[in-house]
């Protein structure tokens, strides 16, 4: 999994809870107080399971709820590091459809092809241009709650409002998880 994960949910526990909470956090989870995370750097996926289930103490949530206040972090921090890939798309459908693409960018640094296949197959999409956009995730997270609360902020950032069916999903037993994505304009007329 790319730092850049874990360096937004670093700065989310610090916002929520503390720089002294974060120091405690890096403590309890085996990080010296120093170590800071680089967004181009591959980290191991179970240590991010374990991540999240302290995250989940700390700030007293379900995982769907820090999944969802960690989508505005991402959001916010993906705008700021990576705002032409916003400027890019004029509605959040073309953004997601852009993301396999994006989150490949991501993984091209990665001196290991092995490591580099495994992120670039996580994902694809199928743009049915007159119905949903139709979204492919293959991950052992099984994370679908996290990659919805993404999109969701998507759609907001765009103006949009998102409906999200999942006929297939790893929790499930399928081999990858499908999203169907139907986006609506947001009227801001009254």
């Amino acid at each position: 999994m790319i730092g850049l994960i874990q360096k937004v949910l670093f700065d989310m526990i610090e916002d929520q809870a503390g720089a002294s909470v974060l120091q405690e956090f890096k403590q309890r989870v085996g990080l010296s107080p120093e170590f800071v995370f680089r967004i181009d750097t591959d980290y191991d996926d179970a240590q991010m399971h374990e991540f999240l289930q302290e995250t989940c103490k700390l700030l007293q949530v379900d995982a769907d709820t820090a999944f969802s206040l960690y989508a505005k972090y991402f959001l916010a921090a993906a705008l700021e590091l990576f705002p032409a890939f916003f400027r890019m798309s004029h509605s959040a459908r073309e953004f997601l459809a852009r993301q396999p693409a994006i989150h490949n960018i991501m993984a091209s640094g990665l001196r290991d092809p092995e490591r580099r296949k495994i992120i670039n197959d996580k994902f694809a999409m199928i743009d049915h241009i007159q119905g949903p956009l139709e979204v492919s995730y293959r991950s052992e997270n099984q994370w679908c709650s996290l990659f919805m609360a993404l999109a969701r902020e998507v759609a907001a950032h765009y103006g949009e409002s998102v409906s999200i069916e999942i006929p297939d999903c790893r929790k499930r037993g399928a081999e990858r998880c499908t999203f169907h994505l139907q986006f609506v304009r947001i009227s801001t007329d009254d």
